[in-house]
Parts: C-alpha cells; structure tokens; sequence
C-alpha cells in the first residue's frame, strides 16, 4: 500500500504543477492515473491530505533547483552560474497557477512549506557566498549573513510586488537582471574576470 500511496503522490505532483491545484479533482486524479475512487480514498481520506503529502514528498526530496543539481569541483562562481541556467529552464516551464492555489486555497499549508523552502535558500545562499570569498572570487570585504538576507528579500519581494504586471512574474528577464545585480555586487576583481569570460552563460 505505501508503493502504491508514493507513487500516487509522485504523480499527483506532477498533476499539480502542470495543472495547478484546484482545477484537478480527486475524480480526475483517479481518472488520470487510472485506479479507481475506492483505491484513491484508501490512501488519502480527502484532496486536503493529498495535497500535504504532495508537499511533504517536494519538500524532502532535495533541492532541485542547487545542490541535488550540483556538479562537483565547481567554484563559488562556476555554481552560481549553474544555478542560472537550471532556474532559467524552471521559469520558463513555470505554471504559476500551483503557487496560486496552495496560497489562496491552502495558506496555512503555503505558510508551513514556504518555511522549509525559505530555510533551504538562505542556506545554500550563504554557503556559496563563503566559498567564494574563501577563493577569493567573491568580495573580502561582503557580509554574507546581511548579503543572504537581502538576497531572500529581493526574491521574495519581486514575487509578492504589484510593481510588475503579477501574469509576467516569474519573469526569465526579470530573473535575469537581479542575478547580474547580485553577481557584479559580489564578485572581487579576480571573481570579475573570470564573470566576463563567461558573461554568454547569462542568457535567457
């Protein structure tokens, strides 16, 4: 029963990222993964339960978006510039209709996993920001706890802002602009050169 439980919730994510979360029913749940109601409502009591444990499964597996990503043997810089081109590709597939719901529909649910992606960010930001002043390619001088905080602010204000038109965001040339801001804000001159020489990697 537990195979069967993970491997609906593995499919329902998917659902649920495409489609977004309200407009997919239990009915059509069943109907698209081919089981029936009956099999359906033995592993999950309601769309309520459901929907936690699709959060849970995202919020265990790792980091999509940095370290599960990772290559080895990269430098600050090199990662960063990884990052960008995994996070353009997400942009650009993003159905901003999954975050919609959970926010509307499920805030408190929203509330709970924003915390343990949040986490996740500020952890990665920070760890990357230490290596690279370490290599020397990053700024000596930054503080990277004060860095990190203004990085999660600027990229969670930019999502919650009603500056920019809310159907564009998340926006590739949006993204594209605060990254090159964050990196020539951080870089050393040594971390400069080697950013100019891989300037063409910054693209949309």
């Amino acid at each position: 029963m537990e195979t069967k439980r993970n491997d609906i919730i593995e499919q329902v994510k998917n659902l649920y990222v495409e489609f977004g979360i309200k407009s997919v029913t239990m009915d059509d749940v069943a109907h698209k993964l081919g089981i029936s109601k009956k099999t359906l409502y033995e592993c999950f009591t309601d769309k309520k339960q459901l929907v936690w444990s699709v959060l849970e499964k995202i919020s265990e597996s790792p980091n999509p978006t940095y370290s599960d990503c990772m290559p080895e043997n990269l430098n600050a810089l090199e990662e960063l510039l990884h990052y960008y081109s995994i996070q353009v590709k997400m942009i650009n597939d993003y159905n901003p209709g999954f975050v919609y719901d959970l926010k509307k529909y499920y805030p408190r649910f929203f509330e709970h996993f924003n915390k343990i992606k949040r986490s996740r960010f500020v952890d990665n930001v920070r760890n990357n920001l230490i290596k690279g002043k370490k290599e020397g390619l990053f700024r000596s001088d930054l503080d990277e706890d004060i860095i990190t905080k203004l990085t999660l602010m600027r990229m969670e204000c930019i999502l919650s802002t009603d500056i920019f038109d809310h159907k564009q965001m998340p926006n590739a040339r949006i993204f594209n602009e605060i990254f090159r801001f964050h990196l020539y804000g951080i870089v050393s001159d040594k971390g400069r050169q080697l950013l100019e020489e891989n300037i063409d990697k910054l693209k949309m």
